[in-house]
């Protein structure tokens, strides 16, 4: 079983470090912070990698909001995978940085969406810090190692396949869009925090079922 974290984004909203919420839309490839389910073609490995090709609409199909804990099972083939997409003019020329971060033990979500991170950098949100930003004295010499997208506008990554004991995670998932490479400016940068459920779950560390 595969699922699909699909996230659009729009450089025209107001950038609060979310990615754009869920628009119902026919096509499950341009629904956003949903999980889709499907992709059975793909050849995919346990391993973390892009996918280069672009997804195909009909191997996909709606699963659920991201804002309910995604339920799968160890050991049992689940495989995780992330696409970030533009929602509107999509261009091949823009570069992505993409993170995923998993820990155990999750709260209630809030009761609105808001900043997405409590950091701020040129007045946006800083939705991901990453050593990366350490390694080169600006943000042009970044870019070589920042990826491009597939033919449509997209980026897909495969993170790979579920392990471990039952647990309910967080999973906080960041992307970094450069739309000027040359100049490694303006980024853009934009969070998802949805859970993963494994098996039974468990119970949060701040002492509320994390269900």
């Amino acid at each position: 079983m595969n699922y699909l974290l699909n996230l659009g984004f729009s450089l025209l909203a107001v950038n609060n470090g979310n990615f754009d919420p869920d628009n119902s839309s026919p096509d499950p490839l341009l629904r956003s912070s949903v999980w889709l389910s499907g992709g059975a073609s793909l050849p995919l490995q346990d391993n973390f990698y892009q996918i280069l090709s672009p997804l195909t609409q009909a191997d996909w199909s709606f699963a659920q909001e991201s804002t309910t804990p995604l339920q799968v099972y160890a050991s049992q083939g689940y495989n995780i995978l992330v696409r970030v997409f533009q929602a509107t003019s999509p261009s091949t020329s823009y570069k992505l940085l993409m993170n995923a971060v998993f820990g155990q033990g999750t709260d209630t979500l809030p009761a609105a969406p808001g900043m997405q991170s409590p950091l701020v950098v040129n007045g946006l949100p800083r939705t991901v810090v990453d050593s990366l930003q350490l390694a080169f004295a600006n943000a042009q010499q970044q870019q070589q190692y920042w990826t491009v997208p597939s033919t449509d506008g997209a980026w897909t990554f495969a993170l790979g396949t579920i392990h471990g004991a039952d647990n309910t995670y967080s999973f906080n998932a960041g992307a970094s869009v450069c739309t000027n490479p040359t100049t490694g400016s303006p980024i853009y940068q934009y969070g998802i925090d949805p859970q993963l459920k494994v098996g039974m779950g468990v119970t949060s560390r701040r002492g509320k079922t994390a269900a």
